[in-house]
Order: structure tokens, then sequence, then C-alpha cells
């Protein structure tokens, strides 16, 4: 495991770039979010993906999110129309993921055979950053063995997975993250929207914006 500190000698700006390379070599980056830190590989890259699944010992059958940063990137995945990316709008960018229903482009492999694809648009500069030079999609589970808490500080990270024979093969340390809920979940692949989980630190607000949702 490769480790670049941004906080104190590694620019965040060459990171961006180091991780860009990384993902398109078919690499898995650890990298901040404004949530969690996020497990990345390509979404078009089939062993990429498979090693993200054996990394964390993830059952194939769960799929796995996938950030983006641009409405026009979320599109070329996703199928959005004109009322879903009104809906999209009012909540990015920040710690909503939302299911889409997702083009023919994304592999079965990523959503675990279903149609739908589950996209965020974080809040967050080195995601952005890092997506802008990378150019495409990248996933978004968090940092952990299937079934254990979330990580969300790197010297955690990297004693997790000193022990494992698979490994990330770069991390970006933003340093230690505050603690934090993961994203709520909304699904839009019917004309009513539902709530897969809910971030507990925004329930009621979230429950009285979810009533004012229309598809059509």
């Amino acid at each position: 495991m490769k480790i670049l500190d941004i906080r104190n000698n590694f620019s965040p700006e060459l990171a961006s770039k180091e991780a860009a390379l990384a993902l398109l070599k078919g690499r898995v980056v650890v990298y901040p979010t404004d949530t969690l830190y996020g497990l990345g590989a390509n979404v078009f890259d089939t062993e990429a993906i498979r090693k993200i699944f054996a990394i964390k010992k993830r059952s194939d059958k769960k799929p796995l999110p996938v950030i983006i940063n641009s409405m026009a990137m979320a599109k070329a995945i996703a199928v959005i129309d004109k009322p879903r990316e009104r809906i999209l709008k009012n909540f990015w960018p920040g710690p909503f993921t939302f299911i889409l229903k997702k083009k023919p482009m994304v592999s079965y492999l990523v959503t675990a055979g279903k149609n739908s694809i589950a996209l965020r648009l974080p809040d967050h500069y080195f995601c952005h950053s890092m997506i802008r030079d990378f150019e495409g999609p990248v996933t978004a589970t968090s940092v952990n063995i299937s079934g254990e808490k979330p990580l969300s500080d790197p010297r955690e990270i990297v004693d997790c997975f000193n022990k494992e024979e698979l490994q990330p093969d770069l991390i970006v340390d933003a340093g230690s993250l505050p603690e934090s809920d993961p994203s709520t979940i909304i699904d839009l692949t019917t004309d009513n929207p539902r709530l897969v989980r809910i971030n507990p630190t925004n329930k009621q607000n979230l429950l009285s914006i979810l009533e004012t949702i229309q598809i059509k």
C-alpha cells in the first residue's frame, strides 16, 4: 500500500493525479469524502471491481455505490429525466445517494445484477479533483472488511489491511475524518420516491422535504 499524506508532505493536486493514474491502471484507491473514506475503482474495469469485492470480502450480490462529479457524468451512466434531474439538483452535492435506472454501459457486476445504480455527488474537493483527473465515475463503497465498521482513520485502514493478502494499492491520507453516518439513500427508480436509508442527523428535515418531492 502506497500512502500519500495530503495534510503534510504531498500536495492534494499531485495526489489527485496519482490517484487518477492508479484508477486508469486498474488499481484500487482509498480516498476521503464528505462522509467516510471510500474504496475506489474504475467503474468500467471488471477486474478492478472484482478486486474491490475481494479486498472487502464482500458478496458480489451486493451492489457498489458510485460517485460522479457532475450531472453530465451522472446522465452518462444513469437514466435521468427532467423531474429526476430537478430532485438531484436539490440534494447534490452532499451526503445523498440516489438509486436510478442504469444505462447498458454499466456492468451488472457493479450493480449486483440489478438494472439500477446508486449514485452520489460528494461535497468534497478531493473527490471532485480525482474524478476530474480520472475523467470517469468511481466506486464509493466504505473502507472495511464486510460486516465490520467503516474505517475513518488512515492508521486504522493500514492496520486493518496490513494483515490481509489483498490490499488497496493506494491510500490518500487526509487524516482522521470526523465521525459521520453513511449517506442517505433515496430510490428514484419509480414515480414514487422511496427512502432506503436515512442519515439520522438530517432525519426530520429530510422527511419534510420528501413529502414535497414529485416525479411527475
